[in-house]
This record gives C-alpha cells, structure tokens and sequence, in this order.
C-alpha cells in the first residue's frame, strides 16, 4: 500500500494548497474564494463563536468576522490585506475605498501564533473584520485580499464575506415538487420577501435574489424572480424551476484524535515521519435506501481532543479517501467534495482511478477535526458537479437552503445585502 501511497502519489501532495486553478477570478472578473500559495492550508472566516455560520455579519453591529489561516512552516511572514466592495454577482462594485470603509484601505496581519506540540510545524495568522483599523460603511458583498510583502500584486488568497443590512423579512418552507416524478428525490423551495416598511419599486429590475443548497457556490445555485407581486410582498413559488435534488446525507469523519480510531477510520499510521489517517472505502449509494446520519451539511469544523487550543495545537495528517469501482470512468472525474475545498472541482480534490485495485483514490492534506464530504463526479464539459451519480437523492434527506437578497441603490450605484434567511428542509417534512 505504501508502495502506491509514496510511488508518485502522495508526496506531492504535501505542499499542494487548496487554490483554484489559473482560470481564476482575474480573468473572469468574479471573486472566488481562493488560495495562491502552496504553502497555506485551512483558511476559515465565520461570525465570532458561529463556527457553521456563513461569513456574514450584520452592518453596524458589536458582531466580527473571525478569519485565519495556517501557513507550514517555521518562519513569520509578513502579510497586508485590503477589502474590496463587490456587487450581487462578486465583480467588484468599482466603488472607491472612501465609499464603504473607515479607517485605512490597507493594513497588516499582526496577530500569529506558533503550532505547539505538534508534528507539523505551522504558524497560524488571525484577524478579526471589521477592527481599530478599518470599520465597514456599507452593506453588501466583501473580499479580503491578502498580499504579502507590501506587494499588493503578489496575492497570497482572497476569502469572501457579506455585511447584512436587514431591511426586509422573509418566510418559506421546503416541500415535495409537484411533478410526481421528482418527489421521491428532490426537494423544492418556496419563500416570500416581507417589505412593508422598504420600499422596492421594480423587483424584477432592481432585486437580485440568490437562492443556495447548503450555502454552495458551486453552480448549482440559483437566481430567482418573484412569480407574484403583491403589496409590500413577493412571493417566489415556482414549482418548477425552485428544485433541488436531495441528495444523500453527508460521509464524515472525526480527526480530533490520532491515538484512537473513530468511526470510517480503517487506520492511523506514522510513515516517514508523517501521519497517514485511511478511511474506510465509501461506497456507491446510488440505488441504495434513505439512511438518515446527522451531518454538517458539508460544513468542516477545525478540533482536537487532549488539547485546549485547536488553532494552534491540532496537528495535520494526510487523509487518504477510497472509493472501490469497477472501471475508469471515461465520461468525466471523481472528486472528494466540501466546504473544505470551498466546493472546488479542481486538482486538490480529484481522484486518480488505481487499475490494479480496482479503485479511486486521493490523499488530501488536513488539519485535525471534523469533516463532511460526498463524491461528486464532474462530467466533461460541465461546470457543477454531480453528487447523485455516486451518493443518490432522496427527498428525505436534511439539507439548509440559504436566500440572499440585494437591493441595488440607484443613487449610491452598488447592491445592498437587504436580507438573509436559512430555512432547513426538515422542518415540514
């Protein structure tokens, strides 16, 4: 085994970060979560003590966004990040500084740690937004662009976030589609947006509405348009075009410790200095039945047991994921698929296919905690992921549907975030 683990496979994949590729958000224009330097693992930003929370904070509120990120190695680097205001879409608003930010437009991460106790020597970063430093004037879209070496061109990651300015109020409900056909498999949203107090003259023009599975940005979100238009409300009902699949409950599995193994962990070994962690190989749930498993709904939460600190004192492994089938598939690839690729298709997470086991399979480099992951197969040609293909859909199956509505003020000329909701599709099932 190690012989195939070592013999061109693994290695490499010690100083693989997870960064998209060279088609990235400079030449579309779109901001992506993103990471450009190998070295650089974990990157996370949620709401201060909202660890499964998606980064957003509401404007001129005591809430911070805590963000951090753990760079390997021993030495001290010297980081700068700026904010960049975007619109619904993440293409930069091209609003000046002064419009949305107090305080000074770029500013260094002075907050770092060293790992301790740890195999694997790492310094990890922190910052809290908004600060001292900088304090944010408007509501909407945000990157945080990290640079180093006061390079502002040498672009070290970007991380997204949102600033809510709660203006409306929005109510729905997940529920069985209509069409006979999809109800033992998908699940559909309807939702109303309250304004009676805000007033929206022309929805269709000037409200962009995201509507998200599980917060992912992946493709498979949607961009809905009200159905019907009454006074001081809008109600989005199209049974239709609001479906999702299902899909199936999330694989796990718990890290927080290396002396024992937990469940879906086959071993834990040292090899060459370094900690193996193998899971047990998953399996094709396509045709299989509905079994529910409390999950994160794909969400990874950084933790280890026997430490008090997990920022600095959990450890990283190389996890090696398993996927036993038949034959190479031709018409597409296989991916180990999460929050913790930010939902990524791309070199990181892609499975090679080992003929002479007769398996997929794929180390990946993480810290220790609690992870949430499905396969997804990206056929040729697409863009969005298929987690049926290997996992199933089923309507059963727990899943949080995210609604974002912005507003666009003509006279300031960028998008307001004017409301947020999570409905969970278990609630009227």
């Amino acid at each position: 085994m190690y012989k195939f683990l070592f013999g061109g496979f693994f290695i490499p994949y010690l100083c693989i970060s997870y960064c998209l590729s060279a088609f990235g958000s400079d030449e579309l224009g779109v901001y992506k979560n993103e990471i450009k330097k190998n070295s650089v693992y974990t990157v996370q930003c949620f709401p201060v003590g909202w660890e499964l929370s998606p980064a957003i904070i509401e404007l001129n509120s005591q809430n911070q966004l805590q963000f951090s990120f753990d760079e390997i190695g021993k030495d001290i680097q010297d980081y700068s990040y700026r904010l960049i205001h975007c619109d619904a879409d993440w293409k930069s608003s091209e609003l000046s500084e002064f419009d949305f930010l107090d305080g000074f437009s770029e500013n260094q991460i002075q907050d770092y740690e060293f790992s301790f106790n740890t195999n694997v020597d790492y310094v990890h970063y922190s910052l809290k937004l908004p600060n001292e430093d900088v304090k944010l004037k408007l509501s909407g879209n945000y990157v945080l662009e990290l640079y180093q070496d006061f390079d502002i061109e040498n672009v070290v990651l970007r991380q997204r976030f949102m600033v809510l300015d709660s203006n409306v109020e929005l109510k729905g409900k997940i529920k069985h589609p209509i069409s006979m056909d999809l109800r033992k498999t998908h699940q559909e949203v309807m939702f109303s947006i309250l304004h009676p107090s805000f007033l929206i003259d022309n929805p269709q023009s000037d409200l962009t509405v995201i509507l998200r599975q599980n917060d992912r940005s992946d493709g498979s979100q949607m961009k809905v348009k009200p159905i019907f238009i009454r006074k001081d409300e809008l109600v989005f009902d199209n049974n239709r075009e609001y479906v999702f699949p299902g899909n199936n409950e999330f694989h796990y599995f718990d890290l927080k410790s290396f002396r024992y193994q937990s469940i879906y962990i086959r071993s834990v070994e040292n090899v060459e200095e370094e900690t193996v962690v193998t899971l047990s190989p998953g399996k094709i749930r396509q045709f299989a039945p509905y079994i529910y498993r409390r999950d994160n709904n794909g969400i990874s939460v950084v933790s280890v047991d026997e430490r008090k600190v997990p920022t600095t004192e959990a450890d990283y492994a190389h996890i090696v994921f398993t996927l036993p089938f038949d034959n190479e598939l031709k018409h597409g690839e296989m991916y180990v698929y999460g929050a913790f690729n930010n939902w990524e298709c791309n070199e990181n997470n892609r499975m090679e296919y080992n003929h002479e086991l007769g398996v997929y399979q794929k180390s990946i480099y993480l810290k220790q905690g609690y992870y949430n992951y499905v396969y997804a197969l990206l056929e040729n040609g697409k863009d969005s992921p298929d987690i049926n293909y290997i996992e199933g859909s089923h309507w059963q199956t727990e899943n949080n549907y995210t609604i974002y509505v912005y507003y666009h003020d003509i006279e300031k000329n960028y998008d307001r975030l004017i409301g947020f909701k999570t409905l969970n599709s278990t609630k009227n099932f």
